[in-house]
């Protein structure tokens, strides 16, 4: 063995390494870098009613969003006082939620769901007006709960303003298409519960209304309750 090569060799190597801890030496230390959490307020500072017209009759596309929703609570003559009251859960329509159609029968909106002499609708006026309110109201319900107040997991049992047993039977010419076979709901009650999952990267833990309908947009907190918006029609039929 070559002695001088093996003493050159392991001189090179220490070199080296004295010069990488001199380099370490010279470089700055990181610093900590303190991230201030920026999260969105949820707080509309207004009634649901208000924020459903400024949503709903604004000039521009995303301040319309809701309203094909708007006219039929005009059409059907509910009172709008109702949704003024406090403490209580209102289910807002986007547009899809309302007139989409489609031919998977599973992904519309109440015009594709409920059928007039067989066919899709494409206005609230097609339907008795007394069929549209009983809708709307079970879209309204009593006492706020909302990703705040809900407890985990569990499936709760809501109260709706729909009259007992106006859901028990459709009107003459309604029906629903296959997807959504129309189930008496005799207390017009309503399921609601914060999913324990994320079923997509844009959905963490939703609210699941009537285990069918996961909603949009949750617990937007307007003053006078939470707001729940949905995209796709919800079932009357009552979450198992």
């Amino acid at each position: 063995m070559n002695l001088n090569k093996l003493f050159f060799g392991s001189a090179l190597t220490c070199i080296a390494f004295a010069l990488s801890l001199s380099s370490c030496k010279k470089m700055a230390l990181q610093k900590d870098y303190h991230r201030v959490a920026d999260t969105v307020d949820s707080h509309v500072n207004m009634t649901a009613w208000d924020y459903l017209k400024k949503r709903a009759l604004g000039t521009t596309s995303d301040n319309q969003i809701w309203k094909s929703f708007y006219d039929g609570i005009i059409y059907s003559g509910i009172d709008t006082n109702e949704y003024t009251k406090p403490g209580r859960t209102y289910i807002f329509l986007n547009t899809d939620a309302v007139t989409r159609t489609n031919s998977n029968l599973a992904d519309v909106g109440f015009f594709g769901a409920n059928l007039v002499a067989g066919k899709t609708t494409k206005a609230w006026t097609e339907y008795p007006k007394d069929f549209v309110k009983v809708n709307l109201q079970y879209l309204i319900i009593e006492g706020v709960h909302n990703h705040y107040t809900l407890p985990p997991v569990n499936l709760v049992e809501v109260k709706t303003l729909a009259p007992v047993g106006s859901l028990d039977t459709l009107p003459k010419g309604v029906t629903r298409n296959s997807s959504y076979p129309f189930v008496p709901n005799h207390n017009s009650t309503m399921t609601i519960k914060v999913l324990n999952s994320s079923p997509s990267n844009t959905s963490d833990y939703p609210i699941v209304l009537n285990e069918a309908r996961n909603v949009r947009t949750s617990s937007i907190q307007a003053t006078n309750g939470t707001i729940h918006a949905i995209d796709r029609f919800l079932t009357t039929t009552l979450g198992q």
